[in-house]
Protein backbone atom coordinates (compact mmCIF):
# COMPACT_ATOMS: atom_id res chain seq x y z
CA UNK A 1 0.00 0.00 0.00
CA UNK A 2 1.19 3.46 -1.02
CA UNK A 3 2.19 5.45 2.14
CA UNK A 4 0.65 8.42 3.07
CA UNK A 5 3.33 10.46 3.64
CA UNK A 6 5.61 12.77 1.27
CA UNK A 7 8.16 11.81 -0.66
CA UNK A 8 10.14 15.62 -1.01
CA UNK A 9 13.63 14.50 -1.22
CA UNK A 10 13.92 15.16 -4.63
CA UNK A 11 14.54 11.87 -5.41
CA UNK A 12 13.77 11.68 -8.94
CA UNK A 13 16.10 15.05 -9.99
CA UNK A 14 18.68 12.88 -9.14
CA UNK A 15 18.11 10.61 -12.35
CA UNK A 16 18.04 7.24 -10.70
CA UNK A 17 17.69 4.16 -11.14
CA UNK A 18 14.22 2.43 -9.46
CA UNK A 19 15.03 0.69 -6.15
CA UNK A 20 15.66 3.20 -3.60
CA UNK A 21 12.33 5.64 -5.14
CA UNK A 22 10.37 2.36 -5.08
CA UNK A 23 11.20 1.74 -1.92
CA UNK A 24 9.80 5.11 -0.99
CA UNK A 25 6.64 4.30 -2.25
CA UNK A 26 6.61 0.70 -0.68
CA UNK A 27 7.13 -0.87 -4.50
CA UNK A 28 6.30 0.13 -7.81
CA UNK A 29 3.06 0.09 -9.44
CA UNK A 30 1.91 -0.12 -12.59
CA UNK A 31 -1.55 1.45 -12.43
CA UNK A 32 -3.42 3.08 -15.50
CA UNK A 33 -4.14 6.44 -15.87
CA UNK A 34 -7.14 7.97 -17.73
CA UNK A 35 -6.88 10.43 -20.32
CA UNK A 36 -8.66 13.68 -19.76
CA UNK A 37 -9.58 16.40 -21.90
CA UNK A 38 -6.62 18.91 -21.84
CA UNK A 39 -6.80 21.18 -18.75
CA UNK A 40 -7.20 25.21 -20.89
CA UNK A 41 -4.18 26.52 -20.73
CA UNK A 42 -3.23 30.41 -19.44
CA UNK A 43 -2.60 33.19 -22.45
CA UNK A 44 0.99 33.18 -22.61
CA UNK A 45 3.16 36.68 -22.17
CA UNK A 46 5.73 37.11 -24.51
CA UNK A 47 6.51 35.33 -27.88
CA UNK A 48 4.47 31.83 -28.63
CA UNK A 49 5.22 29.19 -26.34
CA UNK A 50 7.79 27.12 -28.77
CA UNK A 51 6.31 24.26 -30.58
CA UNK A 52 8.94 21.79 -28.77
CA UNK A 53 7.85 23.14 -25.43
CA UNK A 54 4.10 23.26 -26.28
CA UNK A 55 3.91 19.61 -27.87
CA UNK A 56 5.37 18.05 -24.19
CA UNK A 57 2.99 19.94 -21.70
CA UNK A 58 -0.13 18.50 -24.12
CA UNK A 59 0.41 15.12 -23.63
CA UNK A 60 -2.50 13.30 -22.69
CA UNK A 61 -0.71 12.36 -18.87
CA UNK A 62 -0.25 16.04 -18.36
CA UNK A 63 -4.44 16.18 -18.62
CA UNK A 64 -4.43 17.39 -15.28
CA UNK A 65 -1.32 19.40 -15.09
CA UNK A 66 -0.82 23.07 -14.36
CA UNK A 67 2.22 24.57 -15.48
CA UNK A 68 4.37 27.49 -14.87
CA UNK A 69 7.04 28.26 -17.80
CA UNK A 70 8.84 32.17 -17.37
CA UNK A 71 12.15 32.55 -19.51
CA UNK A 72 13.62 36.16 -19.56
CA UNK A 73 16.24 37.77 -20.64
CA UNK A 74 19.11 38.31 -17.94
CA UNK A 75 20.20 41.75 -18.52
CA UNK A 76 16.90 43.09 -18.65
CA UNK A 77 14.02 41.19 -17.19
CA UNK A 78 12.25 41.57 -20.34
CA UNK A 79 9.79 38.03 -20.41
CA UNK A 80 10.29 36.11 -23.67
CA UNK A 81 7.99 33.21 -22.69
CA UNK A 82 5.34 33.28 -19.92
CA UNK A 83 2.71 31.07 -19.04
CA UNK A 84 1.20 31.02 -15.84
CA UNK A 85 4.22 33.11 -14.92
CA UNK A 86 2.73 35.02 -11.69
CA UNK A 87 0.84 32.01 -10.60
CA UNK A 88 2.26 30.12 -7.22
CA UNK A 89 3.43 26.97 -7.25
CA UNK A 90 5.10 24.76 -4.55
CA UNK A 91 9.03 25.23 -4.30
CA UNK A 92 9.62 22.04 -3.20
CA UNK A 93 13.86 22.67 -3.30
CA UNK A 94 13.91 25.63 -5.56
CA UNK A 95 12.97 26.89 -2.37
CA UNK A 96 16.59 27.13 -1.46
CA UNK A 97 17.36 29.55 -3.80
CA UNK A 98 15.48 32.59 -1.09
CA UNK A 99 17.85 31.77 2.00
CA UNK A 100 20.65 30.66 -0.07
CA UNK A 101 20.74 33.90 -1.69
CA UNK A 102 20.27 35.94 1.81
CA UNK A 103 22.18 33.95 3.41
CA UNK A 104 25.47 34.51 1.10
CA UNK A 105 24.49 38.50 1.33
CA UNK A 106 24.35 38.51 4.96
CA UNK A 107 27.81 36.88 5.71
CA UNK A 108 29.33 37.92 2.52
CA UNK A 109 31.30 34.37 0.58
CA UNK A 110 34.17 34.59 2.29
CA UNK A 111 33.00 33.86 5.94
CA UNK A 112 34.34 31.20 7.50
CA UNK A 113 33.21 29.75 11.07
CA UNK A 114 35.24 29.51 13.57
CA UNK A 115 35.37 26.49 16.01
CA UNK A 116 37.40 27.15 19.26
CA UNK A 117 38.29 24.95 21.89
CA UNK A 118 38.63 26.79 25.66
CA UNK A 119 40.26 25.63 28.52
CA UNK A 120 38.73 25.74 31.91
CA UNK A 121 41.46 25.45 34.37
CA UNK A 122 45.24 25.53 34.78
CA UNK A 123 47.91 23.70 32.27
CA UNK A 124 50.49 22.57 34.85
CA UNK A 125 53.96 22.23 33.87
CA UNK A 126 53.37 18.44 33.91
CA UNK A 127 50.62 18.93 30.89
CA UNK A 128 47.96 17.99 33.21
CA UNK A 129 45.18 20.27 32.83
CA UNK A 130 43.53 20.90 36.31
CA UNK A 131 39.80 21.39 35.19
CA UNK A 132 38.21 21.01 31.75
CA UNK A 133 38.22 21.34 27.76
CA UNK A 134 35.20 23.23 25.99
CA UNK A 135 34.49 23.22 22.63
CA UNK A 136 32.04 26.29 21.61
CA UNK A 137 30.04 24.85 18.57
CA UNK A 138 29.82 27.75 15.66
CA UNK A 139 27.12 26.42 13.63
CA UNK A 140 30.20 25.22 11.13
CA UNK A 141 28.09 22.55 8.98
CA UNK A 142 30.97 20.28 7.91
CA UNK A 143 33.52 21.04 10.44
CA UNK A 144 36.73 19.55 8.61
CA UNK A 145 34.51 16.57 7.69
CA UNK A 146 34.05 17.41 3.64
CA UNK A 147 37.43 19.43 3.07
CA UNK A 148 39.41 18.49 0.52
CA UNK A 149 43.26 19.53 0.11
CA UNK A 150 42.94 22.33 -1.76
CA UNK A 151 40.19 24.06 0.61
CA UNK A 152 36.75 23.27 -1.21
CA UNK A 153 33.93 21.09 0.49
CA UNK A 154 33.72 17.95 -1.60
CA UNK A 155 30.23 16.22 -2.47
CA UNK A 156 29.16 13.96 -4.84
CA UNK A 157 25.93 13.90 -6.71
CA UNK A 158 24.07 11.55 -4.38
CA UNK A 159 25.02 12.50 -1.18
CA UNK A 160 24.72 10.26 2.36
CA UNK A 161 21.62 11.81 3.67
CA UNK A 162 19.94 10.41 0.49
CA UNK A 163 21.23 6.91 1.53
CA UNK A 164 17.62 5.31 2.78
CA UNK A 165 16.17 6.41 -0.02
CA UNK A 166 18.74 5.57 -2.76
CA UNK A 167 20.90 2.62 -0.92
CA UNK A 168 22.59 1.34 -4.17
CA UNK A 169 23.67 4.95 -5.71
CA UNK A 170 24.30 7.09 -2.58
CA UNK A 171 28.24 7.52 -2.09
CA UNK A 172 30.23 8.90 0.53
CA UNK A 173 33.09 11.53 0.08
CA UNK A 174 36.58 10.30 0.97
CA UNK A 175 37.55 12.40 3.09
CA UNK A 176 37.95 11.68 6.87
CA UNK A 177 34.46 13.16 8.60
CA UNK A 178 37.00 13.52 12.24
CA UNK A 179 39.47 15.77 10.27
CA UNK A 180 38.41 18.72 12.28
CA UNK A 181 37.68 16.88 15.32
CA UNK A 182 41.39 15.69 14.93
CA UNK A 183 42.83 19.11 13.56
CA UNK A 184 41.70 20.40 17.16
CA UNK A 185 43.00 17.52 19.15
CA UNK A 186 46.22 18.10 17.44
CA UNK A 187 46.70 21.56 18.24
CA UNK A 188 45.52 21.27 21.88
CA UNK A 189 48.01 18.62 22.52
CA UNK A 190 50.42 21.47 20.55
CA UNK A 191 49.52 23.47 23.62
CA UNK A 192 51.03 21.57 25.70
CA UNK A 193 48.29 19.47 26.97
CA UNK A 194 48.48 15.58 28.28
CA UNK A 195 46.10 15.15 30.73
CA UNK A 196 42.69 16.35 31.19
CA UNK A 197 41.67 15.53 35.17
CA UNK A 198 37.87 17.29 35.07
CA UNK A 199 35.66 16.71 31.69
CA UNK A 200 35.15 17.82 28.04
CA UNK A 201 32.30 19.71 26.94
CA UNK A 202 30.39 20.81 24.05
CA UNK A 203 28.98 24.69 24.25
CA UNK A 204 25.88 23.72 22.08
CA UNK A 205 24.31 27.46 23.31
CA UNK A 206 23.88 29.45 20.19
CA UNK A 207 21.29 28.84 19.51
CA UNK A 208 18.51 26.00 20.89
CA UNK A 209 18.23 22.48 18.82
CA UNK A 210 15.42 21.89 17.32
CA UNK A 211 13.50 18.45 15.70
CA UNK A 212 12.66 19.08 12.15
CA UNK A 213 12.03 16.37 9.07
CA UNK A 214 13.64 13.49 10.88
CA UNK A 215 17.21 15.47 12.07
CA UNK A 216 18.08 17.69 14.72
CA UNK A 217 19.12 21.49 13.93
CA UNK A 218 21.88 21.81 16.14
CA UNK A 219 25.08 24.49 16.41
CA UNK A 220 27.18 21.25 16.89
CA UNK A 221 27.33 19.21 13.54
CA UNK A 222 30.19 16.22 12.85
CA UNK A 223 29.49 13.80 9.68
CA UNK A 224 26.05 15.72 9.43
CA UNK A 225 25.35 14.09 12.48
CA UNK A 226 24.59 10.96 10.54
CA UNK A 227 26.24 7.26 11.17
CA UNK A 228 27.09 5.48 7.65
CA UNK A 229 26.86 2.01 7.41
CA UNK A 230 27.83 0.12 4.40
CA UNK A 231 26.78 -3.06 3.07
CA UNK A 232 28.46 -5.05 0.98
CA UNK A 233 27.23 -9.14 -0.05
CA UNK A 234 29.26 -11.96 0.74
CA UNK A 235 28.72 -15.55 -0.75
CA UNK A 236 25.50 -16.45 -1.58
CA UNK A 237 24.04 -17.32 1.71
CA UNK A 238 26.88 -15.70 4.11
CA UNK A 239 26.60 -13.08 6.25
CA UNK A 240 27.29 -10.27 4.44
CA UNK A 241 29.91 -7.37 5.42
CA UNK A 242 29.13 -4.68 7.42
CA UNK A 243 31.23 -1.18 7.63
CA UNK A 244 30.40 1.83 9.69
CA UNK A 245 31.73 5.56 10.15
CA UNK A 246 32.39 7.23 11.96
CA UNK A 247 33.46 4.49 14.54
CA UNK A 248 33.48 5.38 17.82
CA UNK A 249 32.46 4.12 21.47
CA UNK A 250 29.59 6.41 20.79
CA UNK A 251 27.67 3.72 18.96
CA UNK A 252 27.69 -0.03 19.29
CA UNK A 253 26.54 -1.54 15.99
CA UNK A 254 24.47 -5.00 15.90
CA UNK A 255 24.31 -6.64 12.37
CA UNK A 256 22.62 -9.29 10.93
CA UNK A 257 22.76 -8.93 7.14
CA UNK A 258 22.36 -11.87 5.18
CA UNK A 259 23.85 -12.15 1.14
CA UNK A 260 20.84 -13.59 -0.82
CA UNK A 261 20.90 -14.75 -5.02
CA UNK A 262 20.79 -12.22 -7.40
CA UNK A 263 17.44 -11.20 -8.60
CA UNK A 264 16.11 -10.94 -5.29
CA UNK A 265 15.49 -7.77 -3.58
CA UNK A 266 17.52 -5.96 -1.68
CA UNK A 267 16.39 -5.21 1.84
CA UNK A 268 17.90 -3.12 5.00
CA UNK A 269 16.14 -2.01 7.97
CA UNK A 270 18.40 0.13 10.50
CA UNK A 271 16.95 0.41 14.25
CA UNK A 272 17.89 1.55 17.57
CA UNK A 273 16.90 -0.96 19.69
CA UNK A 274 18.65 0.94 22.89
CA UNK A 275 20.64 3.87 23.73
CA UNK A 276 23.86 3.97 22.05
CA UNK A 277 22.79 0.35 19.62
CA UNK A 278 21.88 0.37 16.06
CA UNK A 279 20.86 -2.46 14.41
CA UNK A 280 21.55 -3.49 11.03
CA UNK A 281 19.21 -6.44 9.50
CA UNK A 282 17.83 -7.25 5.95
CA UNK A 283 19.28 -9.17 3.07
CA UNK A 284 21.81 -7.99 -0.03
CA UNK A 285 21.75 -9.79 -3.22
CA UNK A 286 25.31 -10.80 -4.17
CA UNK A 287 24.90 -8.88 -7.22
CA UNK A 288 24.70 -5.50 -5.53
CA UNK A 289 27.90 -4.42 -5.27
CA UNK A 290 27.59 -1.83 -2.35
CA UNK A 291 24.57 -0.47 -0.52
CA UNK A 292 24.20 2.75 2.37
CA UNK A 293 22.07 3.42 4.94
CA UNK A 294 22.44 5.88 7.51
CA UNK A 295 21.25 6.56 11.03
CA UNK A 296 20.74 9.69 12.61
CA UNK A 297 21.93 10.76 15.83
CA UNK A 298 19.36 11.49 18.31
CA UNK A 299 22.04 13.91 20.65
CA UNK A 300 24.68 15.27 18.57
CA UNK A 301 26.29 17.92 21.26
CA UNK A 302 26.95 14.21 23.32
CA UNK A 303 28.24 12.33 20.19
CA UNK A 304 30.11 15.03 19.42
CA UNK A 305 31.60 14.92 22.64
CA UNK A 306 32.67 11.43 22.92
CA UNK A 307 34.44 11.97 19.76
CA UNK A 308 35.90 14.34 20.40
CA UNK A 309 37.32 12.88 23.47
CA UNK A 310 38.89 10.18 21.34
CA UNK A 311 40.12 12.41 19.20
CA UNK A 312 42.27 13.74 21.99
CA UNK A 313 43.23 10.29 22.82
CA UNK A 314 44.39 9.51 19.19
CA UNK A 315 46.55 13.04 19.62
CA UNK A 316 48.15 11.93 22.88
CA UNK A 317 45.99 13.57 25.29
CA UNK A 318 44.05 11.30 27.59
CA UNK A 319 40.67 12.27 29.75
CA UNK A 320 40.00 11.41 33.50
CA UNK A 321 36.14 11.27 32.47
CA UNK A 322 34.65 8.59 30.28
CA UNK A 323 34.08 9.37 26.77
CA UNK A 324 30.63 8.36 26.79
CA UNK A 325 27.69 9.40 28.36
CA UNK A 326 25.72 12.45 28.47
CA UNK A 327 27.33 15.93 27.72
CA UNK A 328 27.86 17.96 30.85
CA UNK A 329 26.35 21.30 30.33
CA UNK A 330 26.67 21.98 34.16
CA UNK A 331 29.95 22.70 33.65
CA UNK A 332 29.84 25.15 31.01
CA UNK A 333 31.24 28.98 31.76
CA UNK A 334 28.47 31.74 31.43
CA UNK A 335 28.12 32.73 27.71
CA UNK A 336 30.30 35.05 26.11
CA UNK A 337 32.80 34.50 29.02
CA UNK A 338 35.44 32.42 27.58
CA UNK A 339 38.85 34.60 27.84
CA UNK A 340 40.79 34.58 24.72
CA UNK A 341 43.88 33.50 26.89
CA UNK A 342 42.50 29.77 28.00
CA UNK A 343 41.83 29.18 24.25
CA UNK A 344 43.72 26.19 23.31
CA UNK A 345 43.02 25.70 19.84
CA UNK A 346 40.69 27.06 16.74
CA UNK A 347 39.71 24.89 13.88
CA UNK A 348 38.41 27.80 10.96
CA UNK A 349 35.94 26.23 8.40
CA UNK A 350 36.19 27.05 3.90
CA UNK A 351 34.58 30.42 2.87
CA UNK A 352 30.72 30.29 3.05
CA UNK A 353 30.89 30.14 -0.50
CA UNK A 354 31.51 26.37 -0.26
CA UNK A 355 28.26 25.68 2.38
CA UNK A 356 26.14 27.14 -0.18
CA UNK A 357 27.81 24.81 -2.91
CA UNK A 358 27.16 22.04 -1.29
CA UNK A 359 23.39 23.48 0.30
CA UNK A 360 22.64 23.99 -3.91
CA UNK A 361 24.84 21.19 -5.68
CA UNK A 362 23.43 18.23 -3.69
CA UNK A 363 19.57 19.71 -2.06
CA UNK A 364 21.85 19.11 1.10
CA UNK A 365 18.56 20.12 3.38
CA UNK A 366 19.68 19.76 7.05
CA UNK A 367 22.46 22.97 5.95
CA UNK A 368 19.21 24.51 4.37
CA UNK A 369 17.53 24.81 7.04
CA UNK A 370 20.72 25.61 9.44
CA UNK A 371 20.62 28.88 7.22
CA UNK A 372 17.55 29.64 8.66
CA UNK A 373 19.56 29.70 12.45
CA UNK A 374 22.35 31.55 10.91
CA UNK A 375 20.28 34.36 9.72
CA UNK A 376 18.59 34.78 12.22
CA UNK A 377 21.88 34.42 14.81
CA UNK A 378 23.15 37.23 12.15
CA UNK A 379 21.28 40.29 13.47
CA UNK A 380 21.30 39.14 17.41
CA UNK A 381 18.39 36.76 17.45
CA UNK A 382 18.29 32.77 17.93
CA UNK A 383 15.10 30.94 17.13
CA UNK A 384 14.06 29.87 13.84
CA UNK A 385 10.84 31.58 13.47
CA UNK A 386 13.40 35.00 13.81
CA UNK A 387 15.54 33.81 10.94
CA UNK A 388 12.59 33.09 8.31
CA UNK A 389 11.79 36.73 8.93
CA UNK A 390 15.12 37.79 8.10
CA UNK A 391 14.56 36.97 4.67
CA UNK A 392 11.91 39.57 4.33
CA UNK A 393 14.60 42.79 4.14
CA UNK A 394 17.05 40.81 1.80
CA UNK A 395 13.97 40.66 -0.60
CA UNK A 396 13.03 44.47 -0.05
CA UNK A 397 16.51 45.15 -0.86
CA UNK A 398 16.65 43.47 -4.16
CA UNK A 399 13.69 45.25 -5.11
CA UNK A 400 11.24 42.04 -4.60
CA UNK A 401 7.60 41.96 -2.60
CA UNK A 402 7.95 39.58 0.37
CA UNK A 403 4.27 39.56 -0.15
CA UNK A 404 4.85 37.49 -3.74
CA UNK A 405 6.68 34.84 -1.49
CA UNK A 406 5.74 32.28 1.03
CA UNK A 407 8.70 30.62 2.97
CA UNK A 408 8.50 28.26 6.30
CA UNK A 409 11.62 26.63 6.12
CA UNK A 410 14.64 26.52 4.59
CA UNK A 411 14.76 23.03 2.12
CA UNK A 412 11.27 23.47 0.32
CA UNK A 413 9.42 20.90 2.85
CA UNK A 414 6.42 22.60 3.89
CA UNK A 415 3.28 23.23 1.59
CA UNK A 416 3.56 27.06 2.34
CA UNK A 417 6.69 27.26 0.63
CA UNK A 418 5.25 28.74 -2.25
CA UNK A 419 6.17 31.43 -4.98
CA UNK A 420 5.77 32.06 -8.84
CA UNK A 421 8.46 31.40 -11.70
CA UNK A 422 8.52 34.93 -12.08
CA UNK A 423 8.93 35.50 -8.76
CA UNK A 424 11.80 33.34 -8.74
CA UNK A 425 12.94 34.56 -12.01
CA UNK A 426 13.05 38.28 -10.39
CA UNK A 427 15.38 36.27 -7.29
CA UNK A 428 17.44 35.20 -10.09
CA UNK A 429 18.00 38.38 -12.49
CA UNK A 430 18.76 40.48 -9.20
CA UNK A 431 21.41 37.98 -7.72
CA UNK A 432 23.03 38.43 -11.00
CA UNK A 433 23.71 41.88 -10.19
CA UNK A 434 25.09 41.51 -6.90
CA UNK A 435 28.76 41.62 -6.25
CA UNK A 436 28.02 37.81 -4.47
CA UNK A 437 26.65 36.48 -7.78
CA UNK A 438 29.74 34.60 -9.16
CA UNK A 439 29.94 32.00 -5.70
CA UNK A 440 26.06 31.89 -6.19
CA UNK A 441 26.23 31.26 -9.62
CA UNK A 442 28.66 28.18 -9.11
CA UNK A 443 26.26 26.68 -6.37
CA UNK A 444 24.30 25.86 -8.82
CA UNK A 445 24.17 22.14 -10.37
CA UNK A 446 24.95 22.02 -13.98
CA UNK A 447 22.79 20.31 -15.87
CA UNK A 448 24.16 17.26 -17.32
CA UNK A 449 27.37 17.84 -15.69
CA UNK A 450 27.17 17.65 -11.54
CA UNK A 451 25.22 17.72 -8.35
CA UNK A 452 21.28 16.96 -8.74
CA UNK A 453 21.14 17.99 -12.42
CA UNK A 454 24.38 15.55 -13.73
CA UNK A 455 21.78 13.17 -15.83
CA UNK A 456 18.69 15.65 -16.34
CA UNK A 457 19.63 15.66 -20.14
CA UNK A 458 22.19 13.56 -21.59
CA UNK A 459 26.64 13.74 -22.52
CA UNK A 460 25.30 14.55 -26.22
CA UNK A 461 22.74 17.37 -24.91
CA UNK A 462 23.11 21.14 -26.51
CA UNK A 463 22.40 22.31 -23.31
CA UNK A 464 25.21 19.94 -21.54
CA UNK A 465 27.23 22.58 -19.37
CA UNK A 466 25.26 25.33 -20.38
CA UNK A 467 22.57 25.98 -17.56
CA UNK A 468 23.09 26.12 -14.38
CA UNK A 469 19.67 25.44 -12.20
CA UNK A 470 18.56 24.08 -8.72
CA UNK A 471 15.68 21.85 -8.94
CA UNK A 472 13.19 20.79 -6.73
CA UNK A 473 10.66 17.44 -6.56
CA UNK A 474 7.65 16.75 -3.90
CA UNK A 475 5.83 13.25 -4.73
CA UNK A 476 2.72 12.45 -2.25
CA UNK A 477 0.60 9.91 -2.20
CA UNK A 478 -2.61 9.80 -3.77
CA UNK A 479 -4.42 6.90 -1.23
CA UNK A 480 -7.55 6.25 -2.98
CA UNK A 481 -6.01 5.55 -6.65
CA UNK A 482 -2.93 3.94 -4.78
CA UNK A 483 -0.71 5.59 -7.18
CA UNK A 484 2.11 8.06 -6.75
CA UNK A 485 1.16 11.79 -7.27
CA UNK A 486 3.66 14.56 -8.58
CA UNK A 487 2.80 17.88 -6.31
CA UNK A 488 5.53 19.99 -8.43
CA UNK A 489 8.52 19.13 -10.16
CA UNK A 490 10.64 22.47 -10.81
CA UNK A 491 13.52 23.74 -12.64
CA UNK A 492 15.06 27.24 -11.99
CA UNK A 493 18.36 28.66 -13.38
CA UNK A 494 19.86 30.43 -15.55
CA UNK A 495 21.09 29.57 -19.31
CA UNK A 496 23.24 30.77 -22.06
CA UNK A 497 21.63 30.27 -25.33
CA UNK A 498 22.73 29.17 -28.51
CA UNK A 499 22.98 32.48 -29.94
CA UNK A 500 25.10 33.51 -26.89
CA UNK A 501 21.93 35.63 -24.89
CA UNK A 502 22.28 34.85 -21.03
CA UNK A 503 18.61 33.97 -20.07
CA UNK A 504 16.70 33.08 -16.73
CA UNK A 505 14.68 30.08 -16.80
CA UNK A 506 11.79 28.51 -14.43
CA UNK A 507 9.85 25.50 -15.27
CA UNK A 508 7.10 24.23 -12.80
CA UNK A 509 4.51 21.78 -13.13
CA UNK A 510 2.09 20.47 -10.56
CA UNK A 511 -0.62 18.13 -10.39
CA UNK A 512 0.87 15.09 -12.65
CA UNK A 513 -0.58 11.60 -11.84
CA UNK A 514 2.44 8.96 -11.73
CA UNK A 515 1.18 5.32 -13.04
CA UNK A 516 4.27 4.32 -11.94
CA UNK A 517 6.33 6.20 -9.54
CA UNK A 518 9.43 6.06 -12.01
CA UNK A 519 7.73 8.04 -14.04
CA UNK A 520 8.95 10.98 -12.87
CA UNK A 521 12.22 10.52 -14.16
CA UNK A 522 10.56 10.85 -17.70
CA UNK A 523 9.03 14.16 -15.96
CA UNK A 524 12.43 15.39 -15.34
CA UNK A 525 13.99 14.49 -18.69
CA UNK A 526 11.18 16.63 -20.38
CA UNK A 527 11.84 19.62 -18.71
CA UNK A 528 15.49 18.95 -19.48
CA UNK A 529 13.99 18.42 -23.10
CA UNK A 530 12.32 21.99 -22.57
CA UNK A 531 16.12 23.90 -21.91
CA UNK A 532 17.21 22.33 -24.83
CA UNK A 533 14.71 23.74 -26.61
CA UNK A 534 14.68 27.30 -24.73
CA UNK A 535 18.63 26.91 -25.49
CA UNK A 536 18.06 26.20 -29.20
CA UNK A 537 15.38 28.84 -29.78
CA UNK A 538 17.30 31.87 -28.45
Amino acid sequence: MLPLRRFSRRAAALHLGGAGLAAAFAGRMALPVAAHDATPEATPVGEPLPDGITAIIEQPKYAFARWGIHVADRATGEAIYDLRGDERFLAASTNKLFPGAAALAAYGPDYRFETPIYRDGAIGADGVLTGNLVLVASGDPTMGGRTTPDGQIAFTSIDHIYANVFPEMATLTPEDPLAGLDDLAQQVAAAGVRHVTGDVAIDARLFPSMEKDGYVLTPIWINDNLIDISVTPGADGEPANVAWRPQSAAVQVQTDVRTVASGEDLSLTVTSPSPGTIAVAGQIPVSVPHALQTFQVPDPPAFARTLLIEALDRSGVTVTAAATGPNPEDILPAPGSYAADNQVALFTSPPFSENIKLIFKVSMNQHADLLIFLLALKHGQTSFADGLTQIVPFLREIGLDPDLVSISDGRGNEYTDLFSPRTVSHLLQAMATRPDFPPYFDALPILGVDGSEANTVGPTSPVRGKAFAKSGTTVAGDGMNQRALTMVRALAGYLTAKSGRELIFAIYVSDVPLADVLDILTIITEQGSMAEVIYEQN
